[in-house]
């Protein structure tokens, strides 16, 4: 017998928690699961573009305009006329959202609940309201240990009621030849012999692209470093202007949103996060798997990928001049210890990061539901 499963998200833009529902969406097994559509509380992005291509039933309650509230009786409308056996709900909103409909509901549903990002950061009152509603959850998935601990220590979770499933990629080519590798750096306008570090994220506070330019500034005397960074968001303006202000022109270069951003991953000299807080970021993985080095702030789940001089390079989050030193260091690193390090970061991304894992993972816990 199929089990009817209800998507539910805050977005369905480029982000990286939205890419984890789509991926879940598009792989789940058809023979056990019958997914009844997916809801995404603001405007439809490109995630909800694709899965509607999946031949999946996409709808959004645009609170991005209409405010919070009337999404409540709107979903309670999706119940009665879907009657899901399971709600996955993905992000802080949706989240909130589905256990305050679930108290009242006449329909009755299992809820799995994922908030995607550590929610260490968030204000006192989102937390307080977290702690009162997280009793309707059937269960709760964390995509790191970090973040499973801090709901069981911080907001009182009972341990039980938190499971860790890791975020997992598939394998991709990589065969960009040395031809390829410079029409794009031309296309771009990026200089052959460019030690070229980039990043992919929305230009946001959380993602401090900030710090990784200011890097770039306290490198560019001594080194032929090129930054790219992929992303649109609202922090672009102060990007740009810090660029203007630092003289990075040509330097750093705002690519915008890509469809495909990773697929560029291949032809970086390193991959660059700057996070000042995360949950545990895919791209990462994605990067390790394309075999680009890594450097990252050791924020949340990051060390749980990332081991230091092993598979990659951590940082403390908000230094640039720790940021600038670890490139300096992988610009002069050997090169036939930067083959082993790049094997080690797939081989880590292989053995325990696999989509496969994934997918078997939240199969076995809607099933148990």
């Amino acid at each position: 017998m199929h089990k009817r499963l209800l998507l539910v998200s805050t977005s369905s833009t480029r982000g990286g928690a939205e890419k984890i529902l789509y991926t879940l969406a598009k792989n789940l097994s058809r023979e056990k699961f019958d997914i009844t559509g997916f809801i995404s509380l603001k405007s439809l992005g490109a995630y909800g573009d694709l899965l509607k291509k999946e031949g999946i039933e996409v709808e959004s309650f645009e609170t991005d305009r209409r405010g919070f509230f009337p999404a409540v009786s709107t979903l309670r409308s999706v119940l009665a006329d879907k009657r899901p056996d399971i709600i996955l709900a993905f992000m802080y909103q949706a989240v909130q959202l589905c256990r305050f409909v679930k108290i009242s509901s006449p329909v009755s549903f299992k809820l799995v609940s994922s908030h995607r990002v550590n929610p260490r950061t968030r204000s006192f009152f989102t937390l307080l309201m977290d702690r009162a509603l997280k009793s309707q959850d059937n269960l709760t998935v964390a995509e790191c240990e970090a973040s499973r601990s801090f709901l069981v220590q911080d907001q009182g979770y009972p341990p039980k009621q938190v499971k860790v499933i890791y975020n997992g990629i598939g394998t991709a080519e990589h065969n960009w030849t040395q031809e390829e590798k410079i029409a794009f750096r031309r296309k771009l306008k990026i200089k052959e012999n460019s030690f070229l570090i980039g990043t992919a994220g929305r230009l946001h506070k959380q993602k401090n692209h900030a710090v990784l330019i200011d890097a770039v500034s306290l490198l560019q005397a001594q080194t032929n470093v090129q930054c790219i960074i992929f992303g649109e968001g609202p922090e672009r303006g102060a990007l740009e202007t810090q660029i203007k202000t630092l003289g990075l022109e040509g330097k750093v270069i705002l690519a915008g949103e890509k469809e495909n951003a990773s697929s560029f991953f291949p032809a970086l000299d390193a991959f660059i996060l700057s996070s000042n807080w995360e949950g545990f970021p895919s791209v990462i993985l994605e990067a390790m798997e394309a075999k680009t080095p890594v450097i990252a702030t050791a924020v949340d789940g990051v060390p749980e990928i990332i081991q230091e001089g092993f598979n990659g390079f951590l940082v403390p989050p908000q230094n640039p001049k720790a940021l600038a030193n670890a490139i300096s260091r992988l610009i002069d690193f050997p090169e036939d210890s930067r083959a082993v390090l790049l094997e080690n970061a797939r081989q880590s991304v292989l053995n325990r990061f696999s989509l496969t894992e994934m997918i078997k993972s939240y199969e076995n816990i809607f099933l148990e539901a």
